[in-house]
């Protein structure tokens, strides 16, 4: 937040897919702080920029960058996917399961057209995760597109941050602490954490290690197999992360609006240029004189480039902002905000949803007493996240045998 602007760094949207964001928000009271966006895309191939309205079939049939028997084979392959929907859930590993069995990639080579794989199924797919699709399990992109048809996408007018702080109301929360082991012993769990006024054991009956896999393995690493048996020890160590860097720029209002929210490029090969968006303020009553650009870097790209630094980073991704979208001004607008994540997000990989259930099934049996949530163990969506944690809090709940 930098007066009038605030920026959501991560997750910047959810869906009407999204069935436990949209609980959450009637119960907690932030229902009319969500509103529709906008998502009328641009896709650029190298050589032309062409307008892309998720939710209109006109703007579908228009699009240039496919042919029309390719268009007739994207409709026939949404349409078999739609009827399908209420058994695809991207927050369940165990509705997912059974497609969990070849990458994005290999499920494009094997039912779909290059042109259709290319300017439609990798951007929707790799601006929003930053990871490839060769590396990716082919059941998100099916059940993505399970729902595209209706889909509708919104943000939170206060920062998607509204949904955290509705979550933890009536909770102690303490911050300015870092958490450096997980033991047990006697059948407690003794948390050593770090903070200004130097380190501390705090003992408990039960904990759930919400972070990213990497940091869960490493709090528990000391641990034996009979705390962490090695059904959830493996895959805390398997899982790999895509890397993002994120620069955003505060810079003068266009003239007139582009009429887009996001540019992606598209076509084969590798793009070092996630995404391009553009956040001008959406609530009427804070008028400004600037809007926001955000640049997104791919995984591979992000790790290139993740130890330059943040004016060198600036002008790179600005660069690369101008080649997809020629209207930007050359010279490099002020930076608001330049985020660095080695591990953004939880990479799903092929098989990664049937090893999730695994997880899970052993995380339920009782007896337990640390226990696990992220997105890692679902997909990485808000909705996800808060999947898992309703798991560990079920999965706490077991009365101990």
């Amino acid at each position: 937040r930098d007066g009038p602007d605030h920026l959501d760094t991560g997750a910047g949207f959810i869906t009407n897919f999204y069935p436990r964001v949209w609980a959450l928000a009637k119960t907690h009271g932030f229902a009319s702080e969500v509103r529709e966006l906008n998502r009328v895309t641009g896709l650029h191939n190298g050589r032309q920029l062409a307008r892309l309205d998720v939710s209109s079939p006109l703007s579908f049939l228009l699009f240039p960058l496919i042919s029309l028997v390719d268009k007739l084979q994207m409709a026939w392959w949404t349409l078999r996917l739609t009827f399908q929907r209420s058994e695809l859930d991207l927050a369940l590993p165990d509705r997912l399961a059974r497609r969990d069995t070849r990458s994005i990639a290999e499920m494009a080579d094997q039912d779909l057209s290059p042109a259709i794989y290319h300017h439609l199924v990798r951007p929707g797919i790799e601006p929003f995760w930053y990871f490839a699709c060769e590396d990716v399990s082919a059941a998100l992109a099916e059940t993505l597109t399970a729902h595209a048809a209706g889909a509708r996408f919104y943000y939170v007018a206060g920062g998607i941050d509204r949904i955290c702080h509705a979550m933890l109301d009536g909770v102690t929360v303490t911050t300015g602490v870092s958490a450096t082991r997980v033991e047990v012993s006697g059948g407690k769990v003794q948390l050593s954490l770090s903070s200004p006024s130097g380190p501390s054991v705090h003992e408990f009956d039960k904990v759930v290690i919400a972070t990213t896999a990497s940091v869960a393995n490493r709090l528990t690493q000391e641990l034996p197999e009979t705390v962490i048996p090695w059904a959830l020890r493996g895959f805390l160590q398997s899982q790999t992360y895509a890397a993002n860097i994120h620069v955003a720029f505060r810079m003068p209002r266009f003239p007139q609006p582009l009429g887009l929210n996001s540019i992606f490029p598209t076509g084969p090969g590798a793009h070092p240029l996630a995404a391009l968006s553009f956040h001008r303020p959406k609530d009427g009553d804070k008028p400004t004189h600037h809007e926001l650009v955000s640049v997104y870097l791919s995984d591979v790209e992000s790790r290139r480039v993740m130890q330059w630094s943040d004016a060198d980073l600036a002008r790179h991704a600005w660069t690369l902002s101008r080649s997809i979208c020629a209207v930007l001004p050359e010279a490099v607008p002020p930076v608001l905000h330049v985020n660095r994540r080695p591990e953004a997000i939880p990479v799903h990989g092929v098989g990664r949803y049937q090893q999730a259930v695994a997880f899970q099934q052993a995380q339920a049996q009782s007896g337990r007493t640390i226990f696990f949530a992220g997105d890692y163990l679902a997909t990485a969506t808000i909705d996800g996240a808060i999947a898992t944690g309703r798991a560990a809090a079920e999965a706490m709940m077991v009365p101990q045998r």
